[in-house]
């Protein structure tokens, strides 16, 4: 059985459990006494060394058991939480992460030791915990003392658990041990003792049997395969096994999975195996290596409570080696893992399932009445109709229980910012403090996806360029510790986020002067620029107001991104900025991107669709009212000069009613700024599924996708927020 089939489920659960030792260790950071934290992060470490182990991620488990080492030692007092402590427990935090992604790249964990993290925590562990005796300082000590005493150690150890040698074996299993010798392979009998504790042992079996198989093939079992899948034993099995590699080897392997006490195991030669079963431990037995407080290097520790998740694995009925086994070939790397799952509430499912029961209904009840209405037209015209409206209601509802299905808090994109902060707070060598409101509005999945790199260069930008040094904001008057804010909120259709800072604010003059520098524009061009259209030049690729390339910016992609990514959902984003009192970026996102309220309009003899979410009032206006301003169309709307704007124009088409005396204008919204789009016709409301256009259409994003209407045909959808 491949532990394969788990990768989703263990990349889910890794992610989460990694963000929740991130939140609690900036907590501790910041109250070293909060025990809740440190037992928190030790259970999370803990799950996470026996899923690793599990999934047989040995690099990640052993760096997730240095971690838990660490603070099982500040659990019992041994250790105290300092500064340094939690600089090293965030680099192996990182290194963890790292592992993670690499995984979910490429499903295997790659070849970093990450050996000076690993040692970093292990001296730690000995220099601050040798004055206490604690058991997770001496754990090192011992290791080497089981390292120096391995071949002094008695080669009668042990001998009564070599239950192995009581097992009585048939001819064909017999003929087949000793045709593997006479080949020239080696022969051993083993008993594995589990840990007392474990509570997969199913699973623990099938990782020994597997390790065991990586050189060789297992030919007998006891219990059998089929018992040890449903774990009918108790703590441990034996099993005969036909390999090219020594003893020491094969119990090494053995040894190698979480969760196992001891393995005792010796040599077979072909008298042995005439000779038939022993009592146990009446044969010397070869040198043996302890288990438990010995670890070798790529010995993942005991892991006593491995993910709920993550399901026993059975262990799998082994071929003889006359039979054709082998040993396996090695994994080979596999394409990236995208995780695809949502966590849903059963009461919604029900509501699903109570919808779908009612759409089966409607379309049984329509195909009844169309089958019995026999000659009277009117009679079964007037059933489907009524039928038609209950299952218009019933795929309304449907509609808005699937949208909730999908809808997710924020929560998961922003959660990762706190140790952000705190790092890039080291870094540039000032005061800040991150603020996160409203995280529990919920978007739709495809966009939570999406919204953490925007989100991330948004706030990097604050701590970069927006907050001061310590030093000016105390001239200032300001407090010395910057604030950095990211609030989220519902807005009719939309969800608001806003990332900003109580910092320095954007200096329009600045960012001007640094326009003309650069070259984008001429000093007469740039100095007629406004101020908005100035601080839109900020989301320009490769423009940068920083003096030097750091780590951390200068390198002119951080709002590009921003922009790019945000409007790929169907977004935009604004900014608002006072000089000396801060800056704040607003992003604007559609609650969904798959089914939108819009209305129909034509231009051009065409029909098009806009977003409700963008209209704010549709007027009628004349042709007298139309003025021009600065060589552009606007009209005075109750005291509101709002351009206009002629789709016609814009989509290349040929108005059909150009020389009317009166236009329909579609007002539209974007933030604070609106715009009249004049229509030749409206056709109505209209709930409509967006396609995407891929690659095919590239209008400066004017078209934002297509759908297909009732009779066929298919309208472009216009993404109004492009031509504000």
């Amino acid at each position: 059985m491949d532990v394969s089939q788990y990768l989703g489920i263990f990349l889910d659960e890794a992610t989460e459990h990694v963000q929740s030792i991130s939140d609690q260790m900036m907590v501790l950071e910041q109250e070293p006494d909060n025990q809740e934290a440190v037992n928190e992060i030790f259970r999370a470490a803990h799950s996470l060394k026996g899923m690793a182990g599990t999934m047989g991620y040995k690099r990640m488990q052993m760096l997730t058991h240095r971690m838990e080492d660490c603070f099982s030692a500040v659990r019992s007092g041994t250790l105290s939480v300092t500064s340094e402590m939690m600089d090293i427990l965030f680099q192996a935090l990182d290194a963890v992460e790292g592992y993670v992604d690499t995984i979910r790249e490429t499903s295997d964990e790659g070849d970093n030791d990450n050996e000076n993290i690993v040692q970093d925590l292990e001296n730690y562990i000995n220099n601050g915990g040798a004055s206490g005796g604690g058991d997770a300082a001496k754990k090192p000590a011992k290791k080497a003392e089981a390292k120096a005493d391995k071949k002094a150690a008695s080669p009668n150890a042990g001998n009564e658990k070599a239950v192995y040698q009581t097992l009585n074996l048939d001819d064909t299993q017999k003929g087949v041990l000793k045709d593997a010798i006479v080949s020239g392979k080696h022969v051993f009998g083993f008993t594995v003792y589990v840990q007392e504790s474990c509570l997969l042992k199913a699973a623990r079996a099938f990782l020994v049997i597997k390790a065991i198989e990586e050189n060789g093939d297992v030919i007998v079992t006891d219990p059998s395969s089929q018992d040890i899948e449903d774990e009918k034993f108790d703590l441990c099995f034996s099993l005969f096994c036909i390999s090219d590699e020594t003893l020491e080897k094969n119990k090494e392997a053995i040894l190698s999975v979480s969760e196992i006490e001891d393995a005792v195991g010796e040599e077979y030669t072909e008298e042995m195996i005439d000779a038939g079963p022993r009592q146990a431990g009446g044969e010397a037995e070869p040198e043996e290596e302890e288990s438990g407080e010995t670890e070798e290097a790529g010995k993942p520790a005991e892991a006593d409570e491995p993910s709920e998740n993550l399901p026993a694995v059975p262990a799998k009925e082994s071929k003889p080696a006359s039979q054709g086994g082998g040993a396996p070939s090695k994994k080979a790397a596999g394409k990236p893992v995208v995780s695809r799952t949502i966590r849903v509430d059963i009461e919604k499912l029900d509501t699903l399932m109570n919808l779908v029961s009612e759409l089966i209904i409607a379309k049984n009840t329509i195909v009844s009445a169309a089958a019995t209405g026999g000659g009277d037209a009117q009679k079964t015209n007037g059933a489907i109709t009524e039928n038609i409206e209950y299952l218009e209601s019933v795929t309304t509802n449907l509609h808005e229980a699937v949208m909730k299905v999908r809808m997710v808090p924020i929560e998961s994109a922003v959660q990762k910012f706190p140790r952000m902060v705190r790092d890039l707070e080291k870094k540039l060598g000032k005061k800040m403090n991150l603020t996160i409101t409203g995280e529990e509005t919920e978007l739709d999945r495809t966009v939570v996806d999406e919204l953490g790199d925007p989100l991330q260069h948004l706030i990097r930008n604050s701590a970069d360029h927006g907050l001061e040094s310590t030093e000016l904001r105390i001239e200032r008057g300001k407090p010395e510790t910057g604030t950095i804010f990211l609030n989220a909120y519902q807005d009719g259709n939309s969800v608001i986020i806003e990332v900003g800072d109580d910092g320095n604010g954007i200096d329009v003059e600045a960012v001007r002067s640094k326009i003309i520098e650069r070259g984008y524009a001429s000093e007469d061009v740039a100095h007629q620029m406004t101020d908005k259209e100035v601080i839109n030049v900020l989301f320009d690729p490769g423009f940068s107001m920083a003096k030097k390339v750091t780590d951390i910016s200068g390198r002119g992609v951080g709002l590009d991104v921003v922009k790019s990514n945000i409007e790929s959902l169907g977004g935009d984003v604004e900014v608002k900025t006072k000089l000396g009192e801060g800056s704040t970026f607003i992003v604007r996102l559609p609650l969904t991107l798959a089914i939108i309220q819009a209305l129909m309009v034509i231009v051009g003899g065409e029909k098009y669709a806009i977003s409700l979410d963008s209209i704010q009032t549709i007027e009628d206006v004349s042709v007298n009212d139309i003025k021009l301003v600065q060589s552009k169309e606007v009209i005075q709307l109750r005291g509101t000069v709002i351009p206009i704007i002629r789709l016609s124009d814009v989509l290349g088409v040929e108005s059909t009613n150009a020389d009317a005396e009166n236009f329909v204008v579609v007002i539209v919204k974007k933030g604070d700024s609106l715009a009249g789009l004049i229509v030749d016709e409206l056709m109505g409301q209209q709930e409509i599924v967006i396609k995407s256009l891929g690659k095919y259409i590239n209008n400066d994003r004017l078209i934002s996708g297509a759908t297909v209407l009732g009779d066929g045909e298919v309208a472009l959808i216009i993404d109004a927020n492009t031509l504000i």
